[in-house]
């Protein structure tokens, strides 16, 4: 196979992952791209990318720019004379004159079966629109949202248990094989190019803390997805006297009851059955402030008070 040097722009885990399998199958990395580091603590320590972390032990070149609209970065990336630049959940737009650098194109790899949900939320949306499917998508970038020409694209089932978590990781195996696979064909000009039909694409958008406050008076169906969309992050949640309540795991329990929408009805060792817009919703694992996740079974003495059938939640 053609030895290419490649420029690798990433950030978090799931990114770190796809350049450890580059790294390991001893592909020609002029430089990795990652975001500054962040600082936290009184002491302004800094944290490194996931993907710093990787390129520190296997001793790459790495560029943490705050913007990519520079020129010394451009003249850097210039002189190197790089082919190609794989961008993987870096967290910046990629500028069009830093694109046309590539004689082979930058190519990104993304989480869904575009053009269904572009954007920067595309497995937690998955899960919350219920759809059956999502999937590995290689495209070539170009100066727009996640619109570029289709180079590969392999899906993956959703089932029905699937939380952001298990989906991701489920993801991040497939891509980092899919990647692999893809530059081999690729490489050997075997790939056709397929334009996106504009008509069919989706947006997600950026998930927040407060996207996860449970709304009761929605139907089951509904929270229990949003319950694994954003497990763990950023958590679906109720309160209780101002105390957040995390919710873990849930189910959609079938019923022809209609009652003030968050009103418990029942509450025993198999869990806590509140009142939606439609059908009840068995909460099954909870996480009190300061304390661990835990089933409903084995908490059901201790807070019994909080639960009262015909109490209503916020």
């Amino acid at each position: 196979m053609k030895k290419i040097k490649i420029i690798f722009a990433g950030t978090n885990k799931f990114s770190a992952i796809h350049l450890n399998e580059l790294i390991l199958k001893k592909f020609n990395i002029l430089y990795v791209l990652t975001k500054p580091d962040k600082k936290f603590g009184r002491g302004k320590k800094k944290k490194y990318s996931e993907v710093k972390k990787v390129t520190l032990k296997n001793n790459l070149p790495i560029l943490q720019p705050k913007s990519l609209h520079s020129k010394k970065i451009y003249n850097l990336l210039f002189t190197k004379k790089p082919d190609m630049m794989i961008v993987v959940s870096y967290g910046f737009i990629i500028p069009k004159n830093i694109i046309n650098l590539f004689s082979l194109g930058c190519i990104n790899i993304h989480t869904s079966l575009l053009p269904h949900f572009r954007g920067p939320s595309p497995i937690q949306s998955a899960i919350l629109s219920g759809v059956k499917k999502t999937g590995i998508t290689i495209i070539q970038i170009n100066d727009k949202i996640d619109s570029g020409d289709i180079l590969y694209k392999k899906s993956l089932k959703i089932k029905t248990q699937d939380t952001y978590k298990s989906l991701k990781k489920k993801l991040s195996q497939m891509g980092k094989n899919l990647l692999i696979k893809f530059l081999k064909i690729f490489l050997n000009k075997k790939i056709k190019k397929i334009k996106q039909i504009e008509s069919q694409a989706t947006y997600t958008k950026i998930i927040n803390k407060k996207d996860g406050l449970i709304n009761w008076n929605t139907n089951a169906i509904k929270i229990e997805r949003k319950i694994r969309a954003f497990n763990p992050w950023p958590s679906s949640y109720f309160f209780i006297k101002k105390n957040i309540i995390k919710v873990w795991q849930a189910k959609v329990i079938q019923s022809t009851i209609q009652d003030i929408p968050g009103k418990i009805i029942q509450y025993n060792k198999k869990g806590i059955f509140v009142c939606t817009k439609k059908n009840l919703i068995q909460l099954i694992e909870l996480q009190f402030p300061g304390k661990k996740k835990n089933k409903i079974k084995n908490i059901i003495n201790s807070y019994k008070d909080l639960f009262k059938v015909g109490k209503i939640l916020n």
